[in-house]
């Protein structure tokens, strides 16, 4: 069987001061006592020369094995006192020692919170939870890395469902949180967008009037691009709504099933699919044209060049304006509002996929967290966690 001192590299773990040399007890396997080599000891304000009044033995932690538990370093802790300026101090021999800890211990703690619990991360390491919580705190904002992008998308995420919101701003090609800023008014909308360093061409956002406010203040060159998933729910909801008042269809077949068969594309669905499809259609007069409207906008979707783009989006506007059903009117009126945007929708590459992803990461991020007292520290950490 293999002793411990084979289980993990000297070299890794143990970067010490080159004037320290460290004994390993045999005792206490997880204490390594530290020899410091004479050494002439400057005064930090005047470079002075000190002399030593006072010398005690205290323990660091310094790292950790998965077999010993926290690794800690014995030393005998300086007290100098300056004789010139009198300053007294203590020296740490360049290791930002703290009360018990090393910085790099410090920060090797808060790396390993990232994508997991505070409270997990203390009970893995024998710490308490508010000591690992001050620490992620102090340091994390450090390892916020700033970065330019081109193409960016905005959306709002519920803090507490129904009462507060916040507005984040990502990157559309890797979804990492750029900026994010509490409410979502037009103004904090263009705080937050003003935030993004970098030249943006794209900027992705739905059809809320503060979010397209906001961007042709503070882009108005760059291509807007709409949500294509908003823009397909405004269809889904109004079906959905619609069916609420067939009570006849819902004893038959569950309204779940109802509504995935009129919402898939009619090429996916099964020949016994269909026929309830057509009979469902053949009730109700505004949902047999919801229907046809959802299909009809999903060509327009696929075309492909400018030309195509603009003939279809064009007939289906000219259809759908003045039309008997209510719900596809109105559908349809917002769109023509936004009719240059839609354009830009349909030619673009860049869709909404990366931002719901991120949305579901910080729903994923509250749940783990039990909630967050603070919303900074609830920013903070879906900056870290998006970062990767």
């Amino acid at each position: 069987m293999r002793s411990y001192k084979d289980l993990f590299d000297y070299h890794s773990i143990f970067q010490c001061n080159k004037n320290l040399v460290l004994h390993l007890s045999e005792a206490e396997p997880h204490v390594f006592r530290a020899t410091a080599a004479p050494q002439t000891i400057a005064c930090p304000i005047c470079a002075g020369a000190t002399v030593c009044h006072d010398c005690s033995l205290r323990r660091f932690r310094h790292g950790y094995a998965w077999h010993l538990g926290v690794l800690w370093i014995e030393l005998f802790v300086p007290r100098q006192r300056c004789k010139s300026c009198g300053f007294t101090f203590t020296f740490d021999y360049g290791l930002g020692l703290v009360h018990s800890s090393k910085e790099s211990f410090r920060h090797k703690i808060v790396k390993h919170c990232h994508g997991r619990s505070i409270a997990e991360v203390a009970q893995e390491y024998e710490m308490p939870y508010t000591t690992v919580e001050r620490w992620f705190y102090l340091y994390a904002p450090d390892q916020l890395v700033e970065e330019e992008a081109q193409h960016i998308g905005v959306d709002e995420f519920a803090l507490r469902k129904g009462h507060n919101y916040a507005t984040s701003v990502l990157n559309a090609v890797t979804g990492r949180i750029l900026a994010i800023m509490p409410q979502r008014d037009q103004d904090v909308i263009e705080a937050v967008l003003a935030k993004v360093t970098g030249k943006i061409q794209t900027v992705i956002s739905d059809f809320t009037p503060a979010m397209v406010g906001a961007i042709q203040a503070v882009y108005p060159h760059a291509i807007h691009v709409l949500d294509r998933f908003h823009l397909i729910q405004f269809f889904t909801d109004a079906q959905q709504h619609r069916r609420r008042y067939l009570v006849e269809a819902k004893k038959q077949h569950k309204s779940r099933f109802i509504d995935r068969c009129l919402a898939r594309n009619p090429a996916q669905l099964t020949t016994e699919e269909r026929a309830f499809v057509q009979a469902w259609l053949q009730e109700d007069f505004h949902s047999k044209h919801i229907y046809q409207a959802l299909n009809q906008m999903c060509y327009v979707l696929k075309a492909v060049i400018p030309t195509q783009a603009k003939r279809r989006l064009k007939d289906w506007l000219t259809r759908y304006q003045l039309h008997p059903c209510g719900v596809v009117a109105k559908i349809a009126k917002t769109m023509i509002l936004r009719e240059k945007e839609m354009l830009e929708t349909i030619l673009s590459p860049f869709s909404n996929g990366i931002i719901e992803g991120t949305n579901n990461k910080i729903k994923l991020i509250k749940r783990r967290g039990f909630g967050y007292r603070n919303d900074d520290h609830l920013f903070l950490r879906l900056r870290l966690e998006t970062e990767h």
